[in-house]
């Protein structure tokens, strides 16, 4: 039988055990289906499986990478690197790229990062939709291509709730909208692979960067 998920407010700590991510003991692994789970509890699993939707894991627990984005929110120490393999040499060299553009993202949430694994949510600037956006992209995992489809479809759908918000916030929205999905449509409509993730993740930090300059010009 499935489990509750816990509320997507409680993203910093494993959703099974309860006990907050860190990079010993309760290292937070990202599976295709978006859930978090720690290592500890994901190897205590009965079945192969998600235990929130029942979705099969088709990856071995000790290949899937551990969720940096997470662990530098929660103040533990981030190796500098892990090993991940995929097809070929180019997919690595894109998985990077895409992993990296999630992780500096991440830190847009880290005002939110209050005490046992639950966030503070009076504590950002960011709208709760943007919140809840951002974590939902930030437990994608990149390795298995769905979830590399379910990122794309959280950066999609981050990006479009950025550009709302600044319509909103500012002047001349007609012209800011045009040119912004203008830059989307340049980058093409298909998200399929590491690469593709890596080159729409780097074009929305830049429209982040420019909501953020805006926003502190007013």
């Amino acid at each position: 039988m499935p489990v509750q998920a816990a509320q997507w407010t409680e993203f910093l700590s494993c959703p099974i055990c309860y006990n907050e991510f860190d990079e010993n003991v309760h290292k937070p692994i990202s599976l295709g289906c978006s859930h978090t789970v720690c290592k500890t509890c994901l190897n205590k699993l009965h079945r192969k499986a998600c235990p929130f939707d029942q979705t099969a894991i088709n990856t071995d627990i000790d290949v899937l990478p551990v969720n940096f984005a997470l662990l530098q929110l929660v103040g533990a120490q981030v190796p500098d690197h892990q090993s991940i393999k995929l097809s070929n040499l180019g997919e690595n060299k894109h998985y990077e790229v895409a992993k990296k553009c999630v992780e500096d993202l991440a830190l847009y949430l880290k005002p939110l990062s209050g005490g046992k694994g639950v966030a503070s949510l009076n504590q950002s600037a960011l709208s709760r939709p943007m919140q809840r956006k951002l974590v939902t992209l930030v437990n994608c995992q990149l390795v298995e291509e769905e979830g590399r489809v379910r990122a794309m479809r959280a950066a999609r759908s981050l990006g479009e709730r950025t550009v709302t918000e600044l319509i909103l916030q500012h002047q001349n929205p007609q012209q800011l909208s045009a040119n912004l999905w203008a830059a989307v449509r340049a980058r093409g409509c298909q998200f399929l692979g590491p690469g593709k993730i890596g080159y729409y993740l780097t074009f929305f930090i830049s429209c982040w960067g420019l909501r953020m300059t805006m926003s502190g010009a007013r």
